[in-house]
């Protein structure tokens, strides 16, 4: 972000004339909750350049208390300094969700030092400062208006300042265990991220550091009554930011659940209670799932009742962990979070005479610790449905159904029924996906006719498109074939392989001829596969990013070939894609041309070599995705 200079000159004067006051002993800021203020201050001021950021954070600070009741307390404490606008937009107004009726939301420390005091008070929080407001997401979903969001709102502003907030949830007594993590680094640099972990003496805690994060050495052993993790000094997180930071950043976790079964316990006991359809609600769906003809067509139905009945709430399902709601009520309500939705969906996949179990799928590639038992580092639920012969997962936040395995490719999942831990998949030495189509095409009556020829696993495989009674297949491969080049049309199509984890079919196609230009020549441009490379890249990958510090997480190795085959005369051809290579350590680009007995062969070939890419190693990656992109190395002009 630039300023002018002007402004940054005004920030660094503001600043000097803060740090004259603090050495000369007076408007000293003081020690707030164990800590000195000042002196972290001191020590932003020589770890950074200040005029190179927009904030700094002094401290950020999570203590996690076990109550003797079985409830929890967590507390937050956050310094920060404020240099530009964009900074106080990040900081200044706190949205902070609780659910008001299973806890208790009380802020402790609300203030802004400028001008050598606390604004608006030293010690009291302004009762205008704290505004309780309710959630868009469940404005219209009366069942969860229980969830607030308080907005924290700072007073007395004026750029630069410091800002302190302290503000503290208490959860009622419920879980038979809790877990959670937190990411030392933050958006802005931090001179203090500090965990703490308050237990009683007959609760057992598991606290592990991960990415260089150091614990105490009595965290796993002996039962002390706080647990302490401190880091200094970190430098802000790596842009752009991925999905899920800590699977490079420093981060500590911890668990008191004794062990997975544990888990498993809590999550299968509510989720099963919660399993019941009522009779109206088993009376409705009955026709329509006894109708169907096969096992994985009434799961599709199923799927189709379940988005037809419910619309889906947006809204972290985690607020209600182990408290679903009954499948009747979601159905009688017509809404539900998640969680909930999976509850109706596992209800009718049950009554269709499969199983139906939660599955938890990790929010990045990889990343949960198996010997650490918890939820916490998972994303939202799945529902696992399956027979002897049908498999399939359901996303209900998404009302999506995925009968092969890329809902979970690359990441790691745990079905609480029968996992003792969670997964990967695929396993660490699997084989890399490939994406293989080939197009041949020669003049028709009418434009161009051809055949075609698809072969794709792993990542990129489409059973999931093209599984279903109503076309599906024929469709998939059109829009396929048709991402390639346009005004494709397939006719006809044969599966060589149909697997959940390959795809090998043959197909027939027509294309019509694009307009001739007005010195006659007709051109077409080849395009990226759909479902390809492209598509299976974090969505934090962006081409016009010349650097980036945080890593790019691919998800394995893979490989994508387009090889377009025509009949035509060399005195046809006015201009083809020159060939080329280029290799590097992220994996190679080319681009192959032949002209063999009146046929062109146009292969372009991209091949990544997968896994952690880190921030170093992106201009490589950034280059091969632009060459891949370069409409040179695409178009091919006719007469």
């Amino acid at each position: 972000m630039k300023y002018s200079i002007i402004m940054r000159t005004a920030i660094v004067i503001v600043v000097l004339s803060l740090a004259v006051a603090s050495a000369s002993g007076a408007d000293m800021m003081g020690i707030s909750r164990g800590h000195d203020l000042d002196a972290l201050w001191a020590q932003a001021q020589k770890e950074f350049d200040l005029a190179a950021h927009d904030a700094i954070v002094l401290l950020e600070s999570r203590h996690e208390t076990i109550l003797e009741d079985g409830g929890k307390r967590t507390l937050i404490h956050r310094v920060v300094w404020i240099g530009t606008p964009p900074g106080l937009r990040d900081h200044a107004d706190l949205r902070i969700p609780w659910n008001s009726e299973s806890s208790a939301l009380k802020v402790h420390v609300l203030r802004t030092w400028r001008d050598g005091k606390w604004w608006p008070h030293e010690s009291k929080v302004s009762p205008t400062a704290v505004v309780e407001t309710l959630p868009g997401a469940v404005a219209m979903a009366d069942d969860y208006t229980m969830v607030r969001e308080a907005m924290l709102l700072h007073d007395g502003v004026e750029l630069p300042c410091i800002m302190e907030t302290a503000w503290e949830i208490e959860e009622q007594p419920g879980a038979a265990g809790y877990d959670g993590f937190f990411v030392m680094q933050q958006r802005d640099p931090v001179v203090l991220a500090e965990l703490k972990i308050t237990i009683p003496d007959d609760v057992s805690l598991q606290l592990k550091g991960y990415n260089g994060t150091p614990v105490p050495d009595q965290a796993g052993g002996d039962r002390k009554a706080v647990h302490i993790v401190t880091m200094e000094n970190l430098d802000r997180l790596g842009s752009p930011r991925i999905a899920d930071p800590a699977l490079y950043a420093p981060f500590a976790a911890w668990s008191t659940w004794q062990d997975w079964a544990a888990v498993k316990d809590a999550v299968m006991t509510s989720f099963d209670k919660a399993v019941t359809l009522g009779p109206e609600l088993t009376e409705l769906i009955k026709a329509p799932l006894n109708n169907e003809p096969s096992e994985a067509a009434r799961v599709r139905k199923a799927v189709e009742l379940v988005n037809k009945f419910t619309r889906s709430i947006h809204y972290d399902s985690r607020f209600w962990e182990f408290s679903p709601r009954p499948a009747s009520r979601t159905y009688g309500t017509a809404y539900g979070h998640a969680l909930d939705r999976a509850v109706l969906a596992a209800a009718m996949f049950r009554k269709a005479g499969l199983k139906a179990e939660p599955v938890f799928v990790s929010s990045g590639l990889s990343g949960v610790d198996a010997d650490l038992p918890g939820l916490s580092r998972f994303g939202e639920i799945r529902v696992c449905v399956h027979s002897e012969s049908y498999r399939a997962i359901y996303d209900p936040a998404a009302g999506i159904l995925s009968e092969g395995p890329r809902a979970i490719f690359g990441r790691m999942a745990w079905k609480p029924a029968s996992d003792e831990a969670p997964w990967s998949y695929p396993p660490a030495d699997a084989a890399g996906s490939r994406y293989i189509i080939t197009l041949t095409l020669e003049p028709g009556e009418e434009g161009w006719k051809g055949t075609g020829y698809l072969n794709a696993d792993g990542a990129f495989c489409p059973y999931t498109d093209m599984t279903g009674l109503g076309g599906e297949a024929k469709s998939a491969i059109g829009a396929i074939a048709g991402s390639i080049l346009h005004n494709i049309e397939v006719t006809g199509y044969n599966p060589e392989v149909f697997e959940k984890t390959h795809v090998a079919a043959g197909f027939g196609f027509t294309m019509k001829m694009a307009e001739p230009d007005k010195q006659g020549r007709r051109g077409c441009a080849i395009g990226d596969p759909l479902g390809g490379i492209a598509d299976v890249l974090p969505a934090d990958v962006h081409l016009y990013h010349a650097q980036r510090t945080s890593p790019v997480m691919v998800p394995g190795a893979m490989t994508q070939t387009v090889r377009i085959r025509i009949k035509a005369c060399k005195k046809s051809i006015i201009h083809l894609p020159e060939a080329r290579t280029v290799q590097n350590e992220a994996g190679s680009f080319t681009i192959t041309v032949e002209m063999n007995d009146g046929w062109v062969t146009i292969e372009r070939k991209l091949t990544l070599n997968g896994g952690k890419i880190d921030p170093e190693a992106w201009p490589h990656l950034r280059a091969l995705l632009l060459e891949s992109k370069d409409q040179a190395g695409r178009m091919v002009l006719m007469k």
